[in-house]
C-alpha cells in the first residue's frame, strides 16, 4: 500500500548507499517530507530509494541493485525538526495523501507508523506498524512551542523521518523523530545505544506545520 508512497533516504557513498531514514512522498507534485535531522541540512549526494523489489507482495531482500532519485532540499523548520524535499528530474509525481494535523486526534486513538527500522545497519525493508497515541505534549525549541504526539511504539533507527498516518481517515497527521528524551547530564552509553533511550515510547511532530513550508 506504501511502497510508492514511503521511501529509504541516504546518501551515495563512493557508489554505495547510505540510508539515513525515512522519508514521504505527500499530495503536492514532486514533495516529499521527513525529519530535518535526517538530511542534517545538506544536499550532498541526498537520494531516495524506490521500492523496487516487490515480488507478487513480498520485498525480495536477496535484490542488490536498487533504483536512486537524487532529491533536493526546498525548506527546513530547524525548530520542529522537518524537512521538505523535491524530487529532481523525470515526470510530476504525487500521492494521494492529504495532509492532516495532530490536532484532529485524541490520546488513545489507532495510528499506523511507515518506515525502515534499523535500516542503519542494512535492513531496508519498508515495515508497517499499527500503535496508539499516548498523550498530546508541546515541546519548545529556541522558546518556541511546537505540538507533538507521544506513540506507544519503541522507533528505531531508520524510522527517523517517517510518516503517521491516522487510521480513520488515512490523513497523515505527524512525522516520526525519535524517542523523547529530556536532555539529563552524566548519561551513560552501552557501546552505540544511548539507555534513555529504551522506552516503549516515541515522539512525532504535528504535520500540521508543513502547509505553511510549501505555500
Amino acid at each position: 500500500m506504501f511502497q510508492n508512497v514511503v521511501f529509504s533516504i541516504g546518501r551515495l557513498i563512493d557508489s554505495i548507499y547510505f540510508p539515513a531514514g525515512t522519508c514521504t512522498l505527500i499530495n503536492k507534485s514532486n514533495l516529499l517530507v521527513t525529519a530535518a535531522h535526517v538530511v542534517n541540512g545538506s544536499n550532498e549526494n541526498l537520494f531516495i530509494r524506490l521500492n523496487t523489489n516487490y515480488k507478487s507482495g513480498y520485498q525480495d531482500t536477496t535484490v542488490q541493485q536498487s533504483q536512486l532519485v537524487p532529491v533536493k532540499i526546498e525548506a527546513i523548520d530547524p525548530f520542529r525538526d522537518i524537512c521538505v524535499l523535491s524530487l529532481q528530474g523525470g515526470q510530476s509525481v504525487q500521492s494521494n495523501l492529504k495532509l492532516g494535523t495532530a490536532d484532529i486526534v485524541n490520546p488513545g486513538e489507532e495510528v499506523v507508523v511507515v518506515g525502515f527500522p534499523h535500516s542503519n545497519l542494512g535492513r531496508i525493508v519498508l515495515t508497517q506498524q499499527t500503535c496508539e497515541v499516548g498523550a498530546k505534549i508541546l515541546l519548545s525549541s529556541k522558546n518556541i512551542k511546537s505540538k507533538h504526539l507521544v506513540l506507544n511504539i519503541q522507533a528505531r533507527p531508520g524510522q527517523s523521518g517517517g510518516p503517521v498516518i491516522r487510521t480513520l481517515d488515512g490523513a497523515l497527521i505527524g512525522i516520526l523523530i525519535g524517542p523523547y528524551v529530556p536532555t539529563l547530564k552524566g548519561g551513560i552509553r552501552l557501546g552505540d545505544i544511548d539507555p534513555q533511550t529504551l522506552h516503549q515510547t516515541t515522539h512525532a511532530v504535528s504535520a500540521g506545520y508543513i502547509e505553511r513550508m510549501i505555500s
